[in-house]
């Protein structure tokens, strides 16, 4: 037993050396003596165009020239340009398999760069997110240079990991995305679906428990080999995994473990197998092992295509698709030589994977190709029944037609006559069908329902056009319904014509206006058989709505005639004859009688005897130059003399136009056309504007002159009032003090008010009222005003004044501080004088820009009809009250020059709210102190004062 063990591993020995050899002799590239250290440069010029073409691409490919990856991308590139004399290949082979020191890491570049070509190409092409480490060194070569990646992973890491081979920590990665501003690049990515392919493994092998990944010492495997355990450690914790890497395990010893495993429990992941050896001093790279690996009887899958549409090599796995990329890739090279910056081209992401498998090495590894997920795209698939006999069934099927034919060519002769009268039926059905399809009505066939004593109750839908299904409903969709259910509206008139039709055996028409889409309809119900009815739809809206316009435009014509007073006239030269309306301001006829609706023709020697004497002239003067071609047209206003039902006259003032309607054989008019409108009203408006119009600037004029003459006169006494008040402060005697007091506090406060309206009002018509802003804080002002407000207040009135303030301490801003103070005081000494009891509440609010103030109180309220006059000058709706009626309206104007607006709200016994807004300027530093002055001490002593 021993020594046949023993025989069986020599044979399988010498089977992976002849294997081995085979793939030495096929696959290796051999490497030159100038190489440095592990990495090599194999430069390859395609197309004899290359160094004269327009257009020159540099391929650099992270692997050898044999990788059959590469290769895919390579060889439609270089396609392309051996069908283009003005395009050139330039190929860099970096060979980048293994990890190399940092000192031999930058010769290796300084080697790279030796061999590239001295002029910039059009293009560059990465294969491989390993080269993609030489970018910046490329972009400092040839700046902005465009770059094409296609590259394994969307991210990429400092030059010395990849370049050592190790593999990115999520913290280590750069989004490729971040280097598309700095880069003139874009990317198409190449994912390995790693997750996607453990799926696919644990479907296909149902009791595995184990994964093997097979990979060398190059970047991407070592990047696969730490997402690979991650995944499995987060998504798939009971399954173990182990990592066999080239650099530490030889191919024979890799084949004897793939032997001893369990396929039915373990499932291996292959990517690349690249391995170095030295054969007298020159290193051999080989790369396709997987020709050997996957000779063994375990199933492998795979990343790539690589082996997968070889029968016998690796089963298949979870693959984008190929030929998708490959038409993506040569369509951005397209772009990029056209103009197009490789910057602006979106990334492009394979996302169109799907399961890939070759259908006989699933069989030899005893895989059931039933297991596969649906869609898998299946290499070597046996050929189906149809594709095995497919010309053994044609020829069956033929020699069957043939019998068939011979037996019914006797039966042609026959039935020839009767197809073309069968053909000649389907014509013409056809062509009523189309016509009944194709003509712009609703046509429906309705089978009748009907109740005992066979009246139509209901329908249901037989057959509809196709204009029908273009407006409503699709045939599939209505028949079979009845039509209470597809139009209750319109049933209980349908069926009512419908008996009507019944009965009477006939075709029966009447309107229809369906509201639901506001369309009028025309409908025919015409009876077909005991059991059908015909019904035609025809559109009409447009021809009512063109009846109702007409009628609307006829009647509003009508009123507008007579509303406006107009009197249509005809004037015939030739007859000399006005045919005129009676019914209308005018009257034409000599005898006083009642005025009816007859038109009649006067003479116009009798409608021009009606014309005053002094317009007389003008108006033959119009009407001449018009008959004789001088004007196009006649307007004239002049006055009329009519008589009263009473025997009195009275004058019409009458404007008149006129144009010429017709004329004769020799162009001369032979009637005229025109109107005449009464407009005596109008002329009085007009005369009583310019009266009121003329009085109102003498008014004003003197209204103003008043105002400024005495301006002068009135602050006389007003400044004597205010001194004598000033003197009350050393009268002696107490009985003298309140007498002045009582004096001066009532007529100075009327004077000083008068006065100050007064003024104001004067001020502002001359255009000269002062607004001067500064900084000032509104809560200490609002406030000020509180204080000095309460003084107004009657005791003898159960009144209480409140300053409602805001929140904040302090509302520093920037406007007019005595115009504002000015208005608030007006507003609160209203609500003083017009409220007996309760409340007046004042304050303010910020509404965004703007400030908003606001005084209510409890008072009498205004009428709604009046809330609009209280602003208006001089007006007083409570003349017992006392004030000039000019306050409201200088705030009103007030308010307007500082941009704001004012307003009232009132009712009727509920109170009033006068508001009015400002701009709202918060203020830039807080107010100066004000520095109060020592009164002034007068010494007790008699005064003379003159008065």
């Amino acid at each position: 037993m021993k020594k046949q063990r023993k025989i069986f591993k020599e044979t399988k020995r010498i089977f992976y050396l002849v294997l081995l050899t085979l793939g030495l002799l096929t696959c290796a590239c051999p490497m030159t003596g100038n190489d440095i250290e592990n990495y090599r440069i194999n430069t390859l010029t395609v197309n004899s165009t290359a160094n004269r073409g327009r257009d020159q691409i540099l391929i650099i490919n992270t692997y050898t020239e044999s990788t059959p990856w590469s290769s895919t991308f390579i060889n439609p590139i270089v396609s392309m340009a051996s069908k283009d004399n003005s395009l050139g290949v330039y190929i860099v082979h970096l060979k980048m398999l293994m990890s190399p020191t940092e000192q031999s890491f930058i010769d290796f570049k300084d080697n790279v760069f030796s061999e590239l070509p001295k002029r910039m190409p059009r293009l560059v092409v990465f294969l491989g997110n390993g080269g993609f480490t030489l970018c910046d060194d490329i972009n400092e070569r040839w700046p902005n240079v465009p770059m094409l990646l296609l590259g394994e992973r969307d991210y990429i890491g400092a030059d010395s990991l990849i370049a050592q081979a190790k593999a990115l920590t999520p913290e280590q990665r750069i989004p490729l995305k971040n280097l598309q501003g700095p880069l003139n690049m874009t990317l198409m990515h190449a994912p390995n679906f790693i997750e996607q392919n453990l799926q696919l493994m644990k479907q296909m092998i149902p009791k595995m428990d184990s994964v093997l990944y097979i990979g060398d010492g190059t970047y991407i495997c070592q990047q696969n080999d730490y997402d690979i355990d991650h995944i499995i450690k987060n998504n798939y914790p009971d399954l173990k995994y182990k990592f066999i890497s080239a650099q530490t395990t030889s191919t024979d010893s890799l084949c004897n473990m793939l032997f001893q495993i369990n396929p039915a429990t373990t499932g291996v992941l292959f990517s690349s197998w690249f391995r170095q050896k030295d054969y007298s001093d020159n290193q051999v790279m080989i790369n396709n092992y997987h020709l050997i690996i996957a000779s063994t009887p375990v199933p492998l899958f795979s990343f790539r295509y690589v082996g997968v549409r070889e029968s016998g090599g690796i089963v298949g796995g979870y693959i984008y698709n190929e030929d998708n990329f490959i038409e993506q890739m040569l369509n951005t090279v397209q772009k990029i030589r056209s103009g197009t910056p490789a910057r602006s081209i979106p990334f492009y992401e394979a996302t169109d994977g799907n399961p890939v498998f070759n259908y006989e090495s699933l069989v030899q590894r005893q895989l059931n190709p039933k297991d596969c997920p649906k869609g898998t795209t299946f290499y070597k698939e046996p050929p189906t029944f149809w594709q095995q006999y497919e010309y053994v069934i044609i020829g069956i099927v033929l020699f069957v037609i043939v019998l068939i034919t011979l037996f019914q060519r006797h039966r042609l002769s026959t039935l020839e006559k009767l197809k073309r009268i069968q053909q000649r039926e389907l014509e013409t059905t056809t062509r009523y069908y189309n016509l009944i399809n194709h003509m712009p009505i609703l046509y429906m066939l309705e089978e009748l329902i009907r109740d005992k004593n066979g009246k139509i109750v209901e329908t249901r839908f037989a057959d509809v056009n196709q204009f029908f299904e273009e407006e409503f409903f699709h045939r599939h969709d209505i028949i079979g319904k009845t039509g209470t259910e597809v139009f209750p509206e319109s049933m209980p008139q349908l069926l009512y014509f419908m008996n009507i039709a019944m009965q009477e055996r006939r075709s029966v028409t009447f309107p229809y206006y369906y509201k639901e889409i506001d369309t009028f309809y025309d409908i025919v119900v015409n009876p077909n058989g005991q059991r059908y009815m015909d019904v035609f739809c025809l559109n009409s809206t447009e021809l009512h709505r063109a009846q109702n316009q007409l009628r609307s435009i006829n009647h509003k014509l009508s009123m507008a005639l007579d509303v406006a007073n107009i009197v249509p006239w005809k004037w015939d030269l030739k007859n000399h004859t006005i045919l005129c309306d009676v019914n209308r301001p005018i009257e034409l006829s000599n005898t006083e009688r009642e005025a009816t609706e007859e038109q009649l023709s006067v003479p116009d020697t009798q409608y021009f005897a009606k014309i005053h004497k002094e317009d007389l002239p003008k108006v033959k003067e119009a009407y001449t130059n018009l008959i004789e071609g001088r004007t196009k047209k006649v307007k004239e206003e002049y006055r009329v003399l009519n008589h009263t039902s009473d025997g009195h006259r009275h004058i019409d003032w009458v404007e008149a136009q006129a144009a010429v309607e017709s004329y004769d054989e020799n162009g001369d008019p032979l009637t005229l056309v025109g109107s005449s409108l009464v407009i005596t009203d109008r002329k009085k408006m007009e005369d009583d504007l310019i009266s009121a119009k003329n009085r109102a600037e003498e008014s004003n004029r003197l209204k103003s002159a008043f105002l400024a003459n005495m301006s002068h006169e009135i602050r006389t006494p007003l400044n004597a009032i205010v001194g004598f008040s000033g003197i009350l402060a050393t009268t002696e005697e107490e009985e003298e003090k309140q007498e002045y007091v009582s004096i001066i506090e009532n007529n100075n406060t009327l004077l000083l008010q008068l006065i100050s309206d007064i003024l104001d009002l004067s001020k502002i018509e001359a255009g000269t009222m002062e607004f001067s802003y500064s900084d000032f804080d509104l809560n200490k002002m609002m406030t000020e005003l509180e204080s000095s407000l309460q003084l107004k207040l009657s005791p003898e009135k159960e009144v209480t004044l409140t300053f409602e303030q805001p929140q904040q301490a302090n509302c520093l801003i920037y406007g007019e501080r005595n115009r504002i103070s000015q208005v608030v005081i007006n507003l609160v000494t209203n609500a003083i004088k017009f409220t007996d009891k309760g409340s007046i509440r004042f304050g303010y609010e910020v509404r965004d820009k703007m400030l908003y103030f606001y005084v209510t109180d409890t008072g009498c309220g205004i009428p709604q009809d009046k809330l609009e006059d209280v602003f208006g000058r001089f007006v007083k709706l409570n003349s017992f009250v006392q004030g000039t009626g000019l306050g409201l309206s200088i705030c009103r104007t007030l308010i307007q020059h500082m941009g704001g607006d004012i307003g009232v709200e009132s009712a009727v016994g509920e109170g009033s709210t006068f508001w009015f807004t400002v701009p709202y300027k918060p203020g830039t530093e807080t107010e100066k102190a004000i520095v109060k002055a020592d009164p002034i001490k007068l010494k007790k002593q008699k005064i003379t004062i003159l008065v």
